[in-house]
C-alpha cells in the first residue's frame, strides 16, 4: 500500500472517528428518560375589549379555577410563540399547564402519577421547559401536532430528561431563569438547618453546578435575558445586586438606596440596563431604568403624589411591576388596582392600556405580574376581571408604533 494509500486511509479512519464522538456527544445531550402525552381540553378562552381603553384582549382561561401566569420576570412562552406556560389548581392541585394560540386548547402538561412541578422557566430559543420536581432539576421538550379538524384534539407530547438533582441537604428555591446564550439556568439553593443559601448556575446540559454567591436573605435571582455574563438578585439591606460570572464569588450593590426609598421588583432590560420601580414618599412609585455600568437611573414612566391623597387614589397612578420588551422599545407596568400601562421608550409617552384587573385592598390576591411575549407585540398577566384568577393577553393598537399620534397640536 503506498503513501497516498496509507494516508487517505489514515484520514477516513479519523474522519469515522470524529463523526462517531460528535455523534455520540448528539445522543448524549438527546437522552430523554420519559415521554407521555398530554390531556388536550377544548377552547375556553374569551375574546373582548378593555371598556374603557378599547385594547384587544383575550382571556386565555375561564375556568372557575385559580389560573395565574408565571412571574413577571420568567418567560412563558416558547420560541415560536405556539404554547403559553401557566400554573392552575383546575386538577385538584397547581401544576403547570399551557396554551395553544392557534386552536385555543388548553393543555395539561403533567400526568396524574406525577409530583407537581415548579420554579418552572421556558427556554426562549426553542419548545423546551425546565421545572424542579422533586427537588431534581428537569429539561421538558414539548411537541405540538395541532389537529386539522376541530372536531378533534390536538396532540402534545413531552419528552423529559432529568438534568440532575439538587445537592444533599440543600432544597431548590426561586424560578429558573435562562442565561443569554442558552447555556445555564440560575438557581437558588437553601441549605437544610442553616441560614446560608447559594446562588448558582446550572450548566444545562452536564447538570454541573458553579456556585456564584453565598450569603442569607436572597431572592428574585435572574439572568440577564440579553447578556450571558450577567446576573442580579436581591438582597438586604440594600435591595439591588448583581453578579458578573467572569468574577466568581463578587457581588456588587447597584443603585444605593436610601433610607425610606422604595425599590422593588427589578427586571433585566436591554443594553445593561434594569427596570425597577420605587420612589421617595409613602405610595410613590415611578418606573425607572438604571444602566449597571455608570449608575445613572432616570425615570421612564412617572407615578404621582400630592399631599391631600388617600393610598387608594395614589395606588391607580403608581406602579408596582415593570418590564421591558425584548425590541427594546416598551416598558410595561402593573400597579395595585390590575392597571396595565405601556410606556413608549423612545418618548416616555406612558398610555394606559387595560384597566381594573385586580381588587384593591385584598392582600391575598394575585398581582398581574404583567410580562412579555417574544415578539413585542402583546403582554400576559393574571387578571380577576372575570370574578377570579385568570391569565389574559392584552394587544398593543398597531397605530402606537407611530410615537407622535395624540400629541398637542397648536
Amino acid at each position: 500500500m503506498g503513501l497516498n494509500q496509507n494516508l487517505a486511509l489514515e484520514f477516513t479512519l479519523l474522519s469515522l472517528l470524529i463523526f462517531l464522538m460528535a455523534s455520540g456527544c448528539d445522543q448524549q445531550k438527546q437522552v430523554w428518560q420519559k415521554e407521555w402525552q398530554c390531556e388536550v381540553y377544548p377552547p375556553e378562552h374569551l375574546l373582548t375589549n378593555d371598556a374603557q381603553t378599547g385594547a384587544q384582549l383575550r382571556y386565555i382561561t375561564t375556568h372557575p379555577g385559580k389560573d395565574v401566569n408565571l412571574y413577571f420576570d420568567l418567560n412563558c412562552w416558547t420560541a415560536d410563540q405556539s404554547l403559553l406556560v401557566f400554573y392552575s389548581d383546575r386538577s385538584g392541585r397547581q401544576e403547570l399547564f399551557g396554551y395553544l394560540p392557534q386552536s385555543g386548547e388548553i393543555v395539561r402538561l403533567q400526568p396524574d402519577d406525577q409530583s407537581p412541578a415548579y420554579n418552572a422557566t421556558v427556554d426562549y430559543q426553542s419548545q423546551d421547559l425546565y421545572v424542579v420536581r422533586d427537588n431534581c432539576a428537569y429539561q421538558w421538550h414539548v411537541e405540538i401536532h395541532l389537529s386539522a379538524q376541530t372536531s378533534q384534539p390536538s396532540e402534545v407530547r413531552i419528552r423529559e430528561r432529568k438534568i440532575t438533582a439538587a445537592p444533599d441537604s440543600t432544597t431548590f428555591f426561586m424560578g429558573f431563569t435562562e442565561s443569554a446564550d442558552g447555556r445555564y439556568l440560575s438557581a437558588g439553593l437553601n441549605h437544610t438547618g442553616s441560614e446560608q443559601q447559594d446562588i448558582i448556575a446550572l450548566d444545562i446540559e452536564s447538570g454541573d453546578m458553579r456556585v456564584l454567591y453565598s450569603g442569607s436573605k436572597i431572592s428574585h435571582v435572574q439572568f440577564s435575558k440579553y447578556n450571558p455574563n450577567l446576573l442580579r438578585f436581591s438582597h438586604s439591606p440594600q435591595r439591588m445586586w448583581y453578579i458578573d460570572l467572569r468574577e466568581a464569588q463578587i457581588a456588587r450593590p447597584l443603585h444605593q438606596q436610601e433610607p425610606g426609598e422604595l425599590v422593588t421588583h427589578e427586571d433585566w432590560w436591554i443594553d445593561d440596563q434594569m427596570t425597577f420601580c420605587g420612589g421617595y414618599r409613602e405610595e410613590e412609585s415611578h418606573v425607572k431604568l438604571i444602566d449597571i455600568h455608570s449608575g445613572l437611573t432616570r425615570i421612564i414612566g412617572a407615578g404621582s403624589w400630592w399631599p391631600e391623597k388617600t393610598p387608594r387614589e395614589l395606588s391607580q397612578v403608581n406602579w408596582w411591576h415593570a418590564s421591558g420588551a425584548r425590541d427594546g422599545r416598551w416598558v410595561a407596568a402593573d400597579n395595585w388596582h390590575g392597571h396595565i400601562a405601556i410606556i413608549d421608550a423612545r418618548t416616555s409617552h406612558l398610555r394606559l392600556l387595560t384597566k381594573n384587573h385586580r381588587p384593591y385592598g385584598n392582600v391575598g390576591v394575585e398581582h398581574p405580574h404583567v410580562g412579555w411575549a417574544p415578539d413585542s407585540k402583546s403582554v400576559e398577566f393574571t387578571s380577576h376581571a372575570l370574578g377570579n384568577a385568570n391569565v389574559c393577553i392584552a394587544y398593543l393598537p398597531k397605530e402606537w408604533d407611530d410615537p407622535f399620534i395624540n400629541t398637542y397640536q397648536p
